[in-house]
């Protein structure tokens, strides 16, 4: 694997002085422009100085960062997936790790029959993942490059693989059974070794097509996957596409994705390669596949001007921002490589910066509630470190406010020992209830200590329905305070009151008029029983009123337990007021009011002054009926 060493080295692509920062995590500096913030999620990537010196970071949208720890060998292209997990890569393992909540693995990943590639993985939401994979193949070059010192050279073959949730591959594909090797346009033809493709990212698109990133080509293609075939190719001397008038061509392209409904914009992170004058940029291009031609439409220069020799991503966020990593160029004023994100009108929000000589190959925002990871004190001397916790979160220490669970202390902190404790509260007799069943218990009074203070909701309701004529009010007498009590449908009244221990004596009226019969409610204390609701029918002794059992007559009463009115009686009548025939006494409307005056309403078609359902039965009488005339 001395070849796959050798890549990883050049990926870093660090000139002058390196300088490595020991430590067991990272500087860093995040710079808001303005009053900005990040837009809302989790920032995640993986500055890296060599290997054994990566720190995979999270940061969130207002700049915290919440985790960065050395990981070494481990963390390289820290990426979120469709289905919600992070994987990230293992050098000495060669293969992909699938994290759980604390970023420890949970599972593996490997292409199957030759190499895993580093570069890119996608976990999909039905348990498949997509790999891309390398292998030395043997080519022979005599037709393509001009006077070879030998036809023969090996070439690191591009390979994509699909595997099932088990395991099992379900999809193969390989880069030269589709695309001559010798479209390089960056490769050492005299090298006995050559990366012709440097496939680095791949996008699986709505129909299952696959859009392939190939930096040593300075191209992307977008894959039939039914049928392996190139459906067009975009970009160096065999494009199938012209790049139109003030639109810019890319040299090796990292992390592009075909964007909006119908894939017809392409966003890539352009490195400049090759270019008079590189400088490393974002851009979006829109596709016109009848005319073959792309043309520029966005694009996002390094703050700084610099180039990115390799390395380097683009997303764009759900609000139509843009983050971008910058690969291998610098910041000027902090050395290392860098983060912005830039808002939905190109101006930059803010960005993340790296010591001297650190680049992240990839960096991604994380929806705010996706983020599987888990979030508390990481500081083992607190008094809730959280050993499984792998975002910072907020630390307590002796003298911290805590709660110690119990309702009946105030000022709870930690002691010395880290123990919560509290101080007893000092109750006020007028919350020093300890009756469970009063409306003003106190958990925290004295057990079975009768204060005096305690507090009861009584419900009264009263039953008007035996009465010659219905109540326009009805009042409820407890000594000598009177509390009305509200229309509670069905010829009854009702209310609730507080009360406190005792034995209250209480009597009905209606429209200011005692029925005389002396009710007695016990509230001893405590409550040994449950406090039901207290009925009363006006006039009557018993709590029982005559009425009908049955809901659907019109002299139903929620008290009756017999059906001495449900053939009628003094409850059915015209309860409409403004009717000449206006019943006091009627409970139920029958039907019978008649007015006088006729009715300004067009919708009244029965001319009782209501508009009901006589009005829609007299209505459908005529449905179907056709107009003269028409």
């Amino acid at each position: 694997m001395w070849w796959m060493a050798v890549a990883m080295l050049g990926l870093c692509g660090t000139p002058g002085l390196l300088q490595a920062q020991n430590s067991t995590s990272l500087e860093l500096e995040v710079v808001f422009e303005g009053d900005s913030t990040f837009e809302e999620g989790w920032i995640i990537a993986s500055p890296r100085f060599s290997s054994n010196l990566t720190y995979p970071i999270v940061v969130d949208h207002f700049g915290q960062d919440l985790h960065n720890d050395l990981t070494p060998h481990r963390g390289f292209n820290f990426d979120w997936h469709p289905d919600g997990s992070l994987t990230w890569f293992s050098i000495l393992d060669g293969q992909w790790e699938v994290l759980d909540s604390t970023l420890q693995p949970a599972g593996f990943v490997a292409f199957e029959d030759a190499i895993s590639d580093f570069h890119d993985l996608e976990r999909q939401t039905n348990g498949h993942v997509l790999i891309l994979g390398q292998e030395i193949t043997d080519v022979n070059v005599a037709d393509s490059v001009p006077d070879p010192l030998s036809p023969n050279r090996a070439i690191i073959d591009c390979l994509i693989q699909e595997q099932d949730s088990i395991g099992n591959v379900t999809w193969f594909w390989r880069a030269s059974d589709h695309i001559p090797p010798t479209w390089c346009t960056h490769c050492n033809w005299s090298s006995n070794l050559m990366d012709s493709y440097h496939h680095n990212a791949f996008q699986v698109l709505g129909n299952g097509d696959i859009l392939l990133c190939l930096r040593n080509m300075d191209m992307v293609v977008r894959i039939d996957k039914a049928t392996g075939n190139i459906v067009w190719k975009l970009g160096g001397p065999f494009s199938d596409f012209s790049f139109g008038a003030d639109s810019e061509a890319f040299r090796h392209p990292h992390d592009a994705q075909l964007l909006g409904d119908n894939e017809d914009h392409l966003l890539l992170f352009d490195n400049g390669t090759g270019k008079l004058s590189p400088v490393t940029r974002g851009v979006e291009y829109v596709i016109d596949l009848s005319s073959e031609v792309v043309t520029q439409v966005e694009e996002w220069v390094h703050p700084d001007g610099n180039y990115a020799s390799s390395q380097g991503s683009i997303q764009r966020l759900e609000t139509g921002g843009t983050l971008i990593g910058w690969g291998t160029a610098s910041s000027e004023e902090f050395g290392g490589g860098m983060i912005t994100e830039y808002t939905a009108d190109g101006s930059m929000s803010g960005g993340i910066y790296f010591p001297s000589n650190h680049y992240t190959y990839r960096a991604r925002k994380v929806p705010l509630d996706q983020l599987p990871l888990i979030q508390g004190c990481r500081d083992e001397s607190a008094c809730n470190y959280n050993p499984q916790a792998v975002l910072d979160g907020p630390c307590s220490s002796a003298g911290s406010f805590c709660d110690d669970g119990d309702p009946c202390t105030q000022y709870d902190v930690f002691g010395l020992d880290c123990n919560c404790q509290g101080t007893s509260q000092g109750l006020e007799p007028v919350t020093s209830c300890s009756d469970p069943q009063a409306a003003n218990f106190n958990p925290c009074a004295p057990a079975d200590e009768d204060s005096g203070t305690c507090q009861y909701e009584v419900v009264f309701r009263a039953d008007a329905t035996a009465m010659d004529s219905m109540p326009e009010a009805v009042t409820l007498l407890i000594g000598s305070n009177p509390y009305d009590l509200n229309p509670a449908g069905f010829g009854t009244w009702t209310g609730s009151i507080l009360m406190g221990n005792g034995t209250w004596n209480y009597q009905f009226m209606a429209d200011g008029v005692s029925d005389t019969v002396q009710r007695t409610v016990s509230l001893p204390w405590p409550l040994s029983i449950e406090l039901f609701e207290q009925r009363g029918c006006i006039g009557l002794t018993s709590s029982v009123c005559p009425g009908c059992t049955d809901p659907d007559n019109v002299a139903f009463s929620p008290f009756a337990t017999g059906d001495e009115l449900c053939n009628g009686g003094p409850a059915n009548g015209c309860t409409t007021q403004e009717a000449v025939n206006y019943s006091s006494g009627a409970i139920f409307d029958d039907g019978s009011c008649q007015f006088t005056a006729e009715s300004s309403c067009p919708s009244d078609l029965d001319g009782d002054g209501l508009v009901g359902v006589s009005d829609v039965l007299e209505l459908l009488t005529f449905f179907g009926t056709t107009c003269s005339g028409n």
